[in-house]
């Protein structure tokens, strides 16, 4: 009898110990992110997420919109990871457009430099246009 309860006090204890897990899982439930597979697509998922982002720290954040922020921040954090990666690659290339100017070599610079000059380019895009557009000023009071 005495081998009986310790049983089902092992097994009670087990159960007990499954359930809070359960809780915790649903409290720190884990968000499959969007891709970012190139830099086309982290700068487009940077720019969707941020503004659902700028719009939930800008209001109230009940625990509801915490729970959004949660779950953007997965991917923020992939598309981020893609953007540094992007960014590393560009400025290797820098590197070597650096070394092709000091050998004059024209054919390491022209296609280093197109290589950097692409990724730069689309990732400055947004912003370059922003400054196009005579917001100077406005970017210049944000510092």
């Amino acid at each position: 009898m005495k081998a009986l309860t310790m049983i089902l006090a092992g097994a009670a204890l087990l159960f007990n110990v499954a359930a809070v897990a359960d809780d915790d899982d649903q409290r720190y439930q884990h968000f499959k992110p969007e891709p970012s597979d190139n830099l086309h697509q982290a700068i487009m998922n940077l720019t969707k997420y941020n503004a659902k982002l700028q719009e939930i720290i800008e209001g109230d954040m009940p625990p509801k919109d915490m729970a959004k922020v949660h779950e953007l921040t997965y991917t923020l954090e992939v598309a981020l990871a893609r953007l540094s990666k992007e960014l590393d690659v560009a400025a290797n290339s820098l590197e070597e457009v650096h070394l092709g100017s000091e050998a004059m070599n024209k054919q390491r610079v022209e296609g280093f430099g197109k290589s950097y000059l692409e990724t730069l380019n689309h990732v400055l895009g947004k912003h370059a246009e922003h400054h196009e557009n005579g917001h100077d000023e406005e970017h210049e009071n944000h510092h």
